[in-house]
């Protein structure tokens, strides 16, 4: 036998062997997954942890699926694969990280455009709460983001593509498996045409509407597990209508996030604490700034209860499985403290061998009394406070919204039911009632 015919007859065998082992064990796969879930649940507890387990095998064979698609239509070589996200990013928050994230693993670069104020009022008909600026510098400060394109429209038109691919050098257009229409008509025709479109699954039970409705309501369905014995203080118009959020923190996805950690190393320890709430660019240069002061930056995010014993009402906005995947998400960021302890004491300091204690000049808890829980860090003449570049807080946020809040009202209960509507279409839920 020829060398040459031996080396084929060898490369399709393994061919052969990899498809029928794939095929194997996506049948097995199937088969146990269809045992398991015929499985009765004795408990409601046993039937929310099922329903978890479920969503988190569906996320692995979206992820799955999504990478066969980048294979059968992405083209691989030398030249690094540079992938274009784009949107408003209003009220930056973990799923658009996840959007991020997702897209530039279908590449190696990834660009993202941030709308314009004046591209989405010309589209939707208002303007977002956060500035361009505000929303530019949330993106950038995405581990997963290598650079943005400031003032992107709204709509893609072909000549847009084009100077993007001639400009940029972008390759492919992303965007997430849920519907972008403007006056009937797909955002991203004018890519699906050119063939440079790919789609990511959308990450399920959090978006901006459904946050906007969390400030606005005053509810606490958020919150993981009891916080305080006081009675919610709910919106008597009963205008927004908010849910308990769908959001299911899957172990894959936390993997994924905390695996795009730096990792520890030596150096400079640098602790800088706080909830984190509705993650905005005001907490980005914080992190920025105290991470220059060191080598290694731990970030503490406090627990729900934590923050609703010194804040109230129905703050923290985001459950603190959602503020730890947005910190995880800063590209400044060393690694994270999950259910921080609000007094910082000797011993934590000894163990975590921290040399800096930082806190900024604005804080959505301000706390500069003998209660103040960097007291043992300021005995010590570790603690530092860092001017905030950012006059941006939770509390300007959520004045700009209360300030808008009568323009909101429809615009917010038609958007939540669409994207009600569509998540349970996509799922194959009964509609509510």
């Amino acid at each position: 036998l020829h060398p040459v015919h031996a080396m084929a007859l060898l490369q399709w065998f393994r061919g052969t062997l990899r498809q029928s082992l794939r095929w194997l064990l996506l049948r097995l796969c199937a088969a146990f997954a269809s045992v398991a879930t015929a499985l009765p649940a004795e408990s409601s507890e046993e039937a929310v942890e099922t329903r978890r387990q479920v969503a988190e095998v569906r996320q692995m064979l979206t992820g799955a699926e999504a990478r066969c698609q980048v294979q059968l239509t992405i083209p691989r070589g030398p030249k690094p694969i540079r992938m274009f996200v784009d949107g408003v990013f209003d009220l930056t928050h973990y799923g658009h990280m996840n959007a991020f994230r997702q897209a530039r693993a279908l590449g190696q670069h990834l660009v993202v455009g941030v709308n314009s104020d004046e591209s989405v009022l010309q589209a939707k008909g208002f303007l977002p709460v956060l500035m361009d600026s505000e929303r530019q510098a949330a993106v950038l400060g995405c581990r997963f983001v290598d650079e943005i394109v400031p003032a992107s429209p709204y709509v893609m038109t072909a000549e847009y593509i084009e100077e993007l691919v001639e400009s940029k050098g972008i390759d492919y257009f992303v965007h997430g498996d849920d519907p972008c229409v403007v006056d009937g008509r797909d955002v991203y025709e004018a890519a699906r045409k050119a063939g440079r479109f790919c789609t990511i699954p959308r990450t399920e039970g959090i978006s901006t509407t459904d946050i906007v409705g969390r400030l606005l309501l005053l509810t606490q369905d958020h919150h993981m597990g009891h916080l305080v014995d006081q009675p919610s203080p709910v919106s008597k118009q009963g205008v927004f209508a908010s849910k308990q959020s769908n959001f299911l923190v899957t172990s894959q996805l936390l993997r994924a996030f905390s695996g795009a950690l730096p990792g520890q190393k030596p150096g400079k320890v640098v602790y800088v604490d706080g909830a984190w709430d509705m993650f905005h660019c005001g907490h980005v240069a914080l992190l920025r700034n105290a991470k220059a002061l060191g080598d290694l930056l731990i970030v503490g995010v406090h627990a729900d209860a934590v923050v609703n014993q010194h804040r109230a009402s129905n703050y923290p906005i985001m459950n603190m499985q959602e503020r730890v995947l947005s910190v995880l998400g800063c590209r400044y960021v060393d690694d994270v403290l999950l259910d921080a302890p609000w007094q910082v004491t000797r011993e934590m300091i000894a163990t975590l061998r921290i040399s800096v204690v930082v806190r900024g000049t604005i804080c959505d808890t301000d706390v500069r009394d003998a209660d103040d829980p960097h007291n043992i860090p300021k005995e010590m003449g570790i603690q530092v406070e860092l001017d905030s570049e950012e006059s941006l807080s939770l509390a300007v946020i959520a004045q700009r919204l209360h300030e808008r809040r009568s323009d909101l009202f429809e615009r917010h209960r038609k958007k939540a039911t669409q994207e009600d509507d569509w998540y349970r279409r996509k799922h194959g839920l009964s509609s509510r009632s």
